[in-house]
């Protein structure tokens, strides 16, 4: 960046006042009336005059008091007009050396603080990391957000007789829920679907309807699959940036095989897959942490487009419910205020302790605890955890509730 600004020659000098300083000084009042007046005075007059000119009942004393004030005002305000003549003429002949040091410390301010985040710090030794209890109480399922706007007024509508026959027959069930997402569903313009929230998009893909069936837990190729299309979306991706930051990238370019640590399974109920120990793990061991495998999205619209491209990609729909249920909003430190964030392998399965579950097996206190700057985060034991008892972490640790909004979604 480039900063242009109108500075003065260095050789180039204003030119200076006139030198006063040899002209004789007007003669001071007092010095007036000594000069003019005490010659003529007796000692004893001589010695009381100042008595008779201050005195209250003599008419010339306030308005001599008043012009002695008047004039030390002025004397005072030529004196300030002076000093700020002088001090903005020296910024006039400074002022290129002043506006580049002040660029200078902007630029650093502002490296400092997009490099180095003032929070969050992970103090972390080896593979065991130390964490303090934060006892805020929260709703784990508001973290996708308040659900579909019913009562918003769109303009799109299909009418019966054009109804897609899923949607039809959604509508005829009795299934309350499938009812409703029908009723979204034949509200969404597809060729709106640039615009449409998180929710929005939830219901297009008839969300819904997919998780009444339990989900498959995803093949490792399955997974290798959908990051290599990744990778393929953002070479392609026509819109890289988002302001002076990419609208999507990878965590970091780490690896970490967590299926010593871990293994996927249907734990039922509302929770679905769940992540259980493959060993017993002892309190401080890391579990699993961010790699090449976490993906962030600093819009919105970027999440959006690959959420759309995967359907096109994938013959399976139910895989972009995956993702967004998967996907999380994070406050993002040094950068874009909100990110979506989302992880291309089995730690997306990590369920939140207040979720629900078989609490008569296991204690349904978190036994897993996250900490890291941004999306860099490692997750550890916060408590001895025996093999094959289900992981459960606290989603507050790193998620930004009711926050898809903030993103654009």
């Amino acid at each position: 960046m480039v900063l242009h600004s109108t500075i003065t020659e260095e050789n180039e000098v204003p030119p200076s006042a006139p030198d006063l300083s040899s002209l004789s000084p007007l003669p001071s009042l007092e010095a007036a009336g000594s000069s003019s007046s005490d010659n003529n005075m007796s000692p004893a007059e001589q010695e009381g005059g100042n008595d008779i000119l201050s005195s209250p009942s003599n008419p010339a004393s306030s308005t001599i008091d008043a012009s002695n004030n008047k004039g030390e005002q002025r004397n005072e305000k030529h004196g300030d007009v002076k000093a700020a003549t002088k001090l903005w003429l020296d910024s006039m002949l400074n002022g290129y050396s002043f506006i580049w040091r002040l660029s200078i410390v902007l630029v650093l301010i502002l490296s400092w603080y997009y490099a180095y985040p003032t929070t969050g710090n992970t103090e972390q030794q080896g593979e065991m990391l130390e964490y303090e209890d934060d006892e805020e109480e929260y709703d784990p399922w508001s973290i996708w957000g308040d659900g579909f706007d019913f009562n918003k007024q769109r303009e799109f509508w299909i009418p019966d007789e054009d109804l897609p026959e899923d949607i039809a027959t959604d509508l005829q069930s009795t299934n309350e829920e499938l009812q409703r997402e029908a009723t979204a569903r034949r509200q969404l313009d597809p060729l709106k679907w640039d615009t449409f929230d998180y929710w929005e998009i939830y219901h297009y893909f008839a969300c819904t309807k997919v998780f009444t069936s339990p989900r498959p837990v995803w093949s490792e190729q399955l997974f290798r699959d959908t990051r290599d299309f990744y990778l393929d979306f953002v070479e392609n991706d026509d819109t890289p940036f988002v302001g002076l930051f990419r609208s999507t990238y990878q965590a970091n370019d780490d690896f970490y095989d967590m299926s010593k640590n871990a293994i996927p399974y249907q734990s039922g109920g509302e929770k679905g897959r769940g992540l259980k120990a493959a060993r017993d793990i002892k309190e401080g061991e890391v579990i699993f942490k961010s790699t090449n495998n976490t993906i962030i999205f600093n819009d919105g619209h970027t999440l959006r487009k690959f959420l759309f491209s995967m359907n096109d990609r994938f013959s399976d729909p139910g895989m972009v419910c995956d993702i967004l249920i998967w996907a999380w909003v994070q406050d993002m430190e040094g950068g874009t205020p909100f990110a979506g964030v989302v992880d291309l392998d089995n730690g997306n399965l990590l369920n939140d302790w207040g979720l629900g579950g078989s609490c008569e097996e296991q204690d349904c206190s978190a036994n897993i605890r996250c900490k890291g700057v941004n999306a860099a985060l490692s997750c550890y034991a916060s408590k001895d955890i025996i093999e094959g008892e289900e992981l459960l972490g606290d989603y507050s640790d790193f998620v930004s509730y009711h926050a898809w909004a903030d993103l654009g979604l």
